[in-house]
């Protein structure tokens, strides 16, 4: 557990992963202030460091120019302290971002229903799904992503939920995962300097 002055916190840095349109970015920044954490939105952070929307840098650079450039955001943003990271929806699913993150500390995934990310998306001009049946698309990209964001630390629901009743069960899960890795910290530093048995001395001294 982490403190600072009279906040105490489960955690000082945490990412949230998910489909667009999960709420990640509203559940972020909500998280942030609970958590009293600065809150950074990779898609955002492109678009400054770019100089351009994302539907531009798709349209005008590809997608792989896109996804280096997220590969570039994960590197900056996992050497943060006190934040709380929103990742676009396609980050946590290249591998060398999800190792990067995961090493760097716990993962938050939220999921919703593809009729869901559909009513909340179908008016944002997302580039994956300028289609003739983006709710297929939608079906059909998450049925893809989900054994990859299944890899993440925490599993969320967001569908037909307030967003305070979310970030409360971010946080108390939050607090049970950091439990977890006290505890298990604890136990290895005891194995490490446990005392060795007779029978193995006894060994070491007939060698």
């Amino acid at each position: 557990m982490f403190s600072s002055g009279l906040i105490e916190r489960p955690v000082s840095w945490v990412a949230l992963a998910g489909f667009m349109g999960t709420g990640k970015s509203r559940i972020g920044w909500e998280l942030s202030r609970a958590l009293a954490l600065h809150f950074v939105d990779t898609d955002k952070l492109i678009t400054r460091v770019v100089g351009k929307s994302i539907p531009e840098v798709f349209a005008q650079e590809g997608e792989g120019y896109f996804r280096a450039c997220e590969h570039e955001v994960v590197g900056r943003v996992t050497r943060l302290e006190h934040a709380v990271i929103s990742l676009g929806g396609g980050t946590f699913i290249q591998e060398d971002n999800r190792r990067c993150l995961l090493e760097r500390g716990p993962v938050v995934v939220l999921w919703a229903t593809p009729e869901t990310v559909y009513q909340r998306t179908k008016h944002s001009d997302r580039p994956l799904l300028r289609t003739e049946d983006p709710l297929e698309r939608i079906r059909t990209l998450m049925d893809e992503r989900a054994p990859v964001y299944q890899q993440g630390t925490i599993h969320v629901h967001s569908d037909g939920r307030p967003s305070e009743e979310i970030v409360e069960e971010i946080i108390d899960r939050l607090w049970s995962w950091a439990d977890a890795q006290h505890a298990w910290a604890l136990d290895h530093a005891a194995l490490d300097h446990a005392p060795e048995t007779a029978g193995s001395g006894e060994s070491r001294a007939s060698d």
